[in-house]
Order: structure tokens, then sequence, then C-alpha cells
């Protein structure tokens, strides 16, 4: 039975302890979020697109872990098989480690290897499974003509039936992988002894903990960390702050005997022990739209990036507006905001009006949403969002708003909490809608917003149903959190 594959030598580069977790106690993980596990279905899903370049092959897919040994002895018969010219998910094992290759071609008398990525670019990691893959396929004497990396082509522009030829391409990383085979030889050693060891190894916490990827394993590794400790803090650099930690300031009283008295990151250690939120409230009222607007628009848009391209014209990762949902603020007055088109649902006509939209059951139609908001907008003197990006520029881009000139209605909460240094330590991995609700409202619903995209993309009623009102939650959330600090 093989110790190590492709993703515990990879979480080993990054942590041994959570190589050793994952080997020995893979039941103390953390849940995956809805997020990573749609990640995990997208990268399935542009893998098997994938197979389409080089046809015709034969999936050596093991159907549970107790199958690898037999696909192991398949994978061999087929590659001295002169029938056989391309196989997926072709299984090796060598030095106690097994890989499972998205592609392998035959080239003559020799293979070439193909790994497939669902981004537009090319990270570390990815050359470091490759060089991994490459180490077991060198050491199991499979001649290689190449090796190279397929990922998504960010130019390809779908016309018609997709073209895997142009969607795709191709980066060969065989100078890599080769140059690199002694840094593999030498972790697959180490990491082998980790996995040995009669107990866990002690590992500290660290940036590692989330770099480059979130460990599944933080809420095993921090239970010994409370919730107010200033490791939770953001106003430092992570590695000042682990690094004063483990040099004996381990409690908030000490952080705050090294650092100035009224400096953000006492700041926010306040907030930490008084379970409250932290945010200059001198920035943010600098921030407040002047004049106050007569009338505002509370703005919740729901995009969709499909790494495959659905939709004609469209490109690799390329946004479509899905739903929104506008809650507005202003005396209704039938005579400027007529009854709402096919498509719209009004759930209230007097001061506070709610229209939402989707095309769930059509894509296609999601251009229908760019006419439907520039009349919307029009009447409103404010839209108030909450957003990562920069929608003033992703209106622009969509022609909902047509110049610059308007771009001041568009006030974005994510930016102003951010420039008022807005802090609780439920934003520790980021400022979402739902960290600030969290950190604002004692009647939070939690729920991810990745879970709205999926319900939005099911094919099930139910659930668009259910993807409308987590849109509306979201809308509710970013009224009140304006109204509760610019009301």
């Amino acid at each position: 039975m093989h110790i190590l594959s492709k993703s515990t030598y990879i979480k080993g580069l990054q942590c041994e302890k959570a190589l050793y977790m994952q080997k020995k106690h893979p039941y103390l993980r953390d849940k995956l979020s809805i997020e990573q596990r749609a990640k995990f279905q997208r990268g399935t899903d542009v893998g098997v697109l994938a197979h389409k370049v080089f046809p015709n092959g034969i999936d050596m897919s093991p159907n549970s872990p107790s199958q690898f040994p037999k696909k192991v002895q398949e994978t061999w018969d087929n590659l001295c098989n002169p029938e056989v010219n391309v196989m997926y998910e072709a299984v090796f094992q060598y030095n106690d480690t097994l890989i499972m290759l998205d592609m392998l071609v035959r080239d003559g008398d020799h293979w070439l290897a193909v790994e497939v990525k669902s981004s537009m670019r090319l990270s570390d990691t990815y050359y470091n499974d490759a060089a991994l893959q490459y180490y077991v396929l060198h050491g199991c004497g499979v001649p290689l003509s190449d090796f190279r990396l397929m990922y998504l082509n960010g130019d390809y522009v779908k016309e018609g039936s997709i073209d895997v030829q142009q969607l795709f391409k191709m980066e060969s990383v065989m100078e890599y992988v080769t140059e690199h085979e002694a840094f593999v030889k030498e972790n697959v050693e180490r990491l082998k002894k980790v996995v040995a060891l009669p107990h866990s190894p002690l590992v500290n916490i660290g940036t590692h903990c989330y770099n480059p990827y979130p460990c599944d394993f933080q809420g095993h590794c921090w239970k010994l960390i409370p919730r107010n400790s200033f490791l939770f803090t953001t106003a430092m650099d992570d590695e000042i702050l682990f690094q004063c930690y483990f040099n004996g300031v381990n409690s908030n009283a000490k952080m705050l005997r090294q650092i100035e008295p009224d400096s953000l990151e006492a700041h926010q250690i306040e907030a930490l022990d008084t379970n409250s939120y932290y945010v200059d409230y001198k920035t943010l009222y600098s921030l407040a739209p002047q004049p106050k607007p007569k009338s505002v628009a509370y703005l919740n848009l729901l995009f969709n990036r499909p790494a495959i391209p659905e939709l004609d014209g469209t490109k690799p990762y390329e946004e479509m507006i899905l739903a929104f949902a506008l809650q507005g603020e202003h005396k209704y007055d039938a005579s400027i905001d007529p009854m709402p088109s096919i498509g719209l649902r009004r759930d209230d006509l007097a001061a506070q009006n709610r229209f939402v939209w989707d095309c769930f059951d059509d894509h296609s139609r999601w251009k229908e949403a760019i006419d439907l908001l520039i009349e919307k907008l029009s009447h409103y003197e404010q839209i108030v969002c909450f957003a990562p990006q920069n929608l003033t520029t992703t209106l622009l881009r969509h022609k909902i708003i047509q110049n610059q000139t308007i771009g001041y209605k568009v006030f974005n909460l994510f930016e102003v909490l951010q420039q008022a240094h807005f802090y609780h330590p439920a934003i520790k991995q980021g400022l979402t809608l739902q960290s600030l609700e969290k950190s604002l409202f004692s009647d939070a619903k939690l729920f991810e917003h990745s879970r709205i995209l999926l319900e939005a993309t099911s094919n099930d009623l139910l659930s668009y149903q259910q993807a409308r009102e987590d849109l509306i939650t979201e809308n509710e959330i970013i009224t009140k959190t304006y109204q509760l600090f610019f009301k």
C-alpha cells in the first residue's frame, strides 16, 4: 500500500503536521466549505472536458482505494499494449508514492504526460505536483517525450460548440521537473518518515496554516488559542504576530504593552476583549454621502463566472449576471416607477420597494438584467452595494451606468469599511457579508455566499427559490449595515 499521494505530498510541503493528521487522524479535519467543494467539482468538470483534446482513451480511475494495486497492474498492461494510445487517470506507484495522471498519450516509442488545471495561469503548487508525478513516472521507467501542464486559455471565445483545442493551452514543464527530481526525492523520503512517526510532529501554528492553501486542520491545531487572541487581529503583519507570540508575548495584555496605546492594533485588541467591533468613525463619516441622498437603492448582484464558457461570445471565467435584488428607499410613485417587467417580483409597493430578478432557468437571458438595472437605478440618487470588486468598473463594463460622471452614485460598503479600518475577529479570513453580519447583528443567519451560486446553478426549482431568498437576505445585510452607520 502506498504512503504518499500527490495531495498528501503537497500537504506535507506546506505542513508536516497536516500530513501526519491527514494520514493518521483524518476524522479531525475541518468541514469542507461549499466554496472548496465547488472548486473540486470545477476541477473535475474541466478535467473530463480536457479528455476530448486526446479522445478515445481508457479510463483507469479506480472505484475505491482498494483497487489501486489492480489499477497499477492494468496501467502497466496498457503501456505494453500497442493498441492503447491514451489513458486517463493512469495509476503508478514508486517508492511508496502513488499518482493518478490526468492523461498519458502515446508518442511514438515514448509517452506524453499531461496534467490538467482548471485555472488560467500556473502556480508554484502546480509545478510542484508535476515534479512529483514526473519523479514517480521516471522511477517506474516510463519513457516520456514531454510533461505538459494543460490549462484554460483566457483569450478563447466560445462560438458554437466548445473547441477544446482552442479552449486549452499547454506548457511544457519538462525542464522544471527534471531539474527538481532530486528535490522531490529528498522530500518524499522526509515525508515518509513523518508519516512513520509514533506521534504527531511538533509544528507551531503560523502563516503556513493558510498559505498557500487554508489547512483543513486549523480547527484542531488552533483549539487552544483563545478566540479573543491578538493572533486574530489584522492590523499587523501575521509574521510579526506569530513572532511575538512565540517570543513570550502570548496574551493580549502583554501585546498591549508592546504597542502604542492609540494604534490600530490596540483598538483591535480592545474590540477582541470586549467582544465587539472597531471602526474609525472619523474616517467612516468623512466617507459618508454628501449631501444626504433622498433616495437610495440597495443592490445585491449575483455573478456566475463559469470556468467553461456556457454562452457564445464569452470566455473562461467571464462574468454574467444571474440575479439581482434591489431594495429602494423613496416614496413610491407609479408615474416614475411603473409595474416591473416580466421576471421581476414586487414584494412591497410602499416605502421599501424590493425587486428580484433572475435567469436561473435560462442563463442566456442574463443580459436582460442590464436594461432592467439601467431603468431601475436611474430613479435613485445613491446605489449602495457590498462588493470586493470595484462595482463601478463592473457597472461600466456592462454599460449599466454609461459613464464615469454618474459613478459617484455607487457607495461600496466593502471599500468604505476597509478604509475606515472596520474590524471584528470574524473577518480575520476576509470581510464578507456573512462575517459582517456576524460582527454587527445578533440575529445573524449564517450561510455561505457560495451556497447561493450553487443553488442558482443546480437545475432545481426548489433550490432556485432558496437562492432568491438567500439573495434577499444578503441584501438585507447591506441595507441594515448602511442604515446602522449612515442613517
